[in-house]
């Protein structure tokens, strides 16, 4: 398998994927009739998207007795979305350091929601 891409997914690949976790399997003829439904696009485009996507280790694919590429996710959502996180604030931090660690400490603090509150428990948790 392709190692994963570093970076987050671009928009197109995110409606893609999103599309993908919904059905849980697609086929780009599938995901380019739900993506018309919101723009005009070609089915090149989808066709070339989900094979990048495949190659990147995101997607993975399986010909179906049509001889038409089905794709399922490699990771559910949460699992992607976890992994990725994961790997952009490693990054960041090899990066910028304690600077980084202090400005996501002071933007929770100025993040006003219910799990804003719980991100600071946990914070504060982590720094006794």
């Amino acid at each position: 398998m392709a190692k994963e891409n570093t970076k987050t997914l671009g928009d197109l690949e995110a409606e893609i994927m999103e599309i993908v976790w919904a059905n849980g399997r697609a086929s780009v003829r599938s995901v380019l009739l739900e993506l018309e439904k919101r723009r005009k696009i070609a089915y090149t485009t989808v066709m070339t998207v989900m094979t990048r996507l495949n190659d990147k280790g995101v997607l993975k694919r399986k010909m179906d007795k049509s001889g038409a590429f089905i794709y399922v996710a490699v990771k559910d959502k949460k699992a992607f979305l976890a992994n990725a996180s994961e790997r952009i604030i490693k990054s960041f931090l090899k990066e910028y350091g304690d600077v980084a660690v202090a400005q996501f400490v002071d933007v929770i603090e100025a993040y006003d929601t219910k799990q804003s509150a719980e991100w600071k428990n946990k914070l504060k948790g982590l720094l006794k």
